[in-house]
């Protein structure tokens, strides 16, 4: 493998070795719920009103049914005619209200669910695109991946289980065991004695699933990060015949998933067999008392019908309710992951109070500049100024720094010491929008969006017209090639701009920057993946760009700098030399080693 420098380069693997990724920290489920509520779901209180009222019809409903029961038997005993068409009548009338009730209370439940979960992954995706670079550079893709689908998808797993079974489900249980009291409370109290029974063991499971979900949406998320290697290195991987590695190893990660899963499933398992064995036993023990009682004279046999069907009704939302542990473990796992996502603080960000940024000449000031990855100092007493309009080359062997001096500028980090300032002006008492507007950017890895040519070229300027992008794409030698795509402007690129070749998705980056007609311009290796006759126009349009702005150019070839106003030097984090081309030539140093292998070369 290449060495790579920092931030474009050696940067992402080096603070992947020192921020990793912000951990879960333990909160309670109460805690965790009492958050989501406040932040989340409170604000709906319209439909939380009227899901209240579909319950209270739902569950109200419920008890008719025993009751209705119990009438039907007595009623055979006195042979009353009446009551062959008028209980069935009633029983459908009854069914008919609660089946509307329940359809319209299934529908809120969802959309409720479904504005809560909205809301969670848009505010997640604007901290992540706000969030500090280190942070997001700190962990694999996947995992932010599998916190907004994964995560958010048990959340509201467990919010429409919290509405329909803490809530509906406990009034229909108030109710029901109303109805039990009014037929014999004797029996009733055997009843509430039995089911505590299974607490204990449902509550314990309950934790077990806690830590296991957290597990599997950790290893769901490496999962993802795996599978989008895969895909993204097909040409690699098929060049190099690693075909059968990457078999071996995708099934390594699902074998993972699946014991996670596994472990998952087996709490589950778990809860309805202690629940039937719970609930067969009080059916078993009511029915020989119940028959006891009768042939006492003391209990009639309408109301023990009535009864047991309120006893075998009530257990549908007893068992929801033991289930409901193990589901509101399992969220809070993933509402812990998603608070400790959200909590965590940018270190990059405008300041309270940010000093007004005026009309940008383009001064850069370095002053005792240090930046460390991990334990190692990347950048040492960095110390240069660029006067407006001026181009500065940063030069050297790869893994030096200088993408590293890029990334500082715009404030995608900060230093770990020292000063930079724009136009005499603290970077970090800047407004950053304001100091990214001030400035464009070309980086060796050209990123395109899955959009349009011409989007993709206006995202250097949101307000851009036609006009202002074929101008832009014509001074970045660009326009050939895009009137012979197939939609021409209209094309799309694909992810990553993956219909395109390297050097066509770097002039359109270029066009971008051309468009965005910023003072300061921030080049990384912004010519590396053209040929030599594309190159050339570029470098033509390139001159014209730089008049009058402030340009800071990072190249490996050096030719390409050799016009450069001052040139610096960067090895192992330091400033070994500056001068401009002719100047550091005689001085037989670095710079003249590079360019003699290059030319020999």
């Amino acid at each position: 493998m290449t060495e790579r420098e920092p931030s474009s380069e050696q940067a992402d693997e080096a603070l992947k070795a020192h921020h990793k990724p912000p951990h879960s920290t333990p909160h309670s489920t109460r805690t965790l719920f009492r958050r989501l509520w406040g932040d989340y779901v409170r604000q709906h209180w319209g439909r939380l009103i009227i899901i209240f009222g579909f319950m209270l019809v739902v569950s109200a409903l419920s008890g008719a049914y025993p009751i209705l029961i119990g009438y039907v038997f007595n009623g055979l005993n006195i042979a009353s005619p009446d009551l062959v068409w008028q209980i069935p009548l009633l029983i459908i009338m009854i069914a008919a209200i609660r089946a509307a009730a329940m359809y319209g209370l299934a529908l809120q439940v969802a959309d409720l669910s479904l504005r809560v979960t909205r809301h969670i992954q848009r505010r997640m995706a604007s901290h992540l695109i706000m969030t500090d670079l280190r942070d997001v550079m700190s962990a694999p893709s996947g995992t932010f991946v599998s916190r907004m689908t994964n995560d958010v998808n048990v959340i509201r797993e467990a919010l429409v289980r919290l509405i329909n079974n803490l809530i509906k489900d406990s009034l229909t249980i108030i109710v029901l065991i109303g109805v039990l009291i009014s037929f014999d409370w004797i029996l009733t109290l055997v009843v509430l004695g039995v089911y505590p029974l299974a607490m204990q063991p449902i509550i314990a499971i309950g934790r077990r699933q806690r830590h296991g979900s957290h597990q599997l949406q950790e290893q769901m998320g490496q999962t993802t990060s795996t599978l989008h290697e895969t895909m993204k290195g097909g040409r690699m991987i098929r060049a190099y015949g690693l075909e059968d590695y990457e078999k071996s190893r995708t099934s390594r990660m699902f074998d993972l998933l699946y014991q996670s899963q596994r472990i998952l499933a087996i709490g589950r398992a778990r809860i309805d067999p202690i629940l039937e064995v719970l609930g067969g036993i009080a059916i078993a023990g009511i029915i020989g008392l119940a028959g006891w009682r009768v042939l006492s004279g003391s209990l009639d046999i309408g109301h023990v019908a009535g009864f047991i069907t309120a006893l075998l009704m009530l257990a549908q939302p007893v068992r929801a309710l033991g289930t409901l542990n193990t589901i509101l473990q399992e969220a809070s796992a993933a509402l812990s992951r998603l608070f400790t996502l959200l909590d965590t603080p940018s270190h990059v960000s405008s300041p309270e109070r940010p000093e007004p940024l005026n009309a940008v000449k383009g001064q850069i000031e370095f002053q005792a500049v240090n930046f460390r990855y991990a334990e190692e100092m990347t950048l040492s007493d960095i110390n240069f100024t660029v006067t407006p309009g001026q181009t500065l080359a940063l030069v050297g062997p790869s893994g030096g720094g200088k993408s590293t001096i890029i990334n500082l500028i715009p404030r995608l980090f900060d230093p770990s010491a020292g000063l930079i300032r724009l136009d005499g002006q603290d970077l970090r008492q800047l407004d950053l929008n304001a100091l990214r507007g001030a400035m464009a950017l070309v980086s060796q890895d050209s990123l395109l969006f899955n959009d349009t040519v011409a989007n993709n070229i206006a995202f250097g300027r949101l307000d851009a017209d036609e006009t202002d992008i074929r101008a832009a794409a014509q001074a970045a030698a660009a326009a050939d090639f895009i009137n012979d795509l197939p939609d021409g402007y209209q094309t799309v690129v694909g992810e990553e701009g993956n219909r395109l070749s390297g050097g066509q998705r770097q002039r359109i980056a270029i066009a971008r920057a051309i468009l965005r007609d910023a003072p300061i311009l921030l080049l990384d290796e912004p010519t590396s993946a053209l040929d030599a006759v594309t190159e050339k126009h570029i470098q033509a349009a390139m001159q014209t760009l730089t008049k009058g702005r402030t340009t800071i150019i990072v190249a490996h070839r050096l030719a390409t700098v050799r016009h450069a106003d001052h040139i610096l030097v960067i090895d192992g984090g330091k400033i070994v030399e500056d001068g401009d081309h002719d100047s550091l030539l005689a001085k037989q140093g670095v710079y003249a080693n590079l360019f003699e292998s290059q030319h020999f070369y």
